[in-house]
């Protein structure tokens, strides 16, 4: 399976974290917000417009397939990816940074 995305509330991570990460969202939602990489402009666009950067967390799926679910949620057109469980540190691949621009977020990795 590809690799994932999730994009960061600015207060959510710290690279020096240990421990699995669970979103302030988790509590109420039950479910970690996760992109496909075609996805992922999409959602920081459409979502995020109103930043001026975003951290993004790449994420290894390998072991999360049990609680991984791909779902159609209110009126997408889409089904995206959520994980029902905590984001064990071992499965991030690395923190990255998508920076805002007139035409919108852009992937300034390649």
């Amino acid at each position: 399976m590809e690799h994932l995305y999730h994009i960061l509330s600015s207060n959510d991570w710290s690279e020096e974290s240990t421990v699995d990460y669970l979103p302030q969202s988790f509590d109420e939602e039950g479910f970690i917000h996760l992109s496909t990489e075609q996805q992922l402009l999409d959602t920081a666009n459409r979502h995020f417009r109103q930043e001026r950067s975003l951290r993004v967390l790449e994420v290894n799926p390998k072991g999360l397939e049990n609680n991984l679910v791909f779902e159609q949620i209110g009126e997408a057109i889409e089904a995206y990816p959520h994980l029902y469980q905590s984001l064990p540190q071992k499965n991030i691949v690395q923190c990255f940074v998508l920076e805002n621009s007139p035409q919108g977020f852009v992937d300034t990795r390649n």
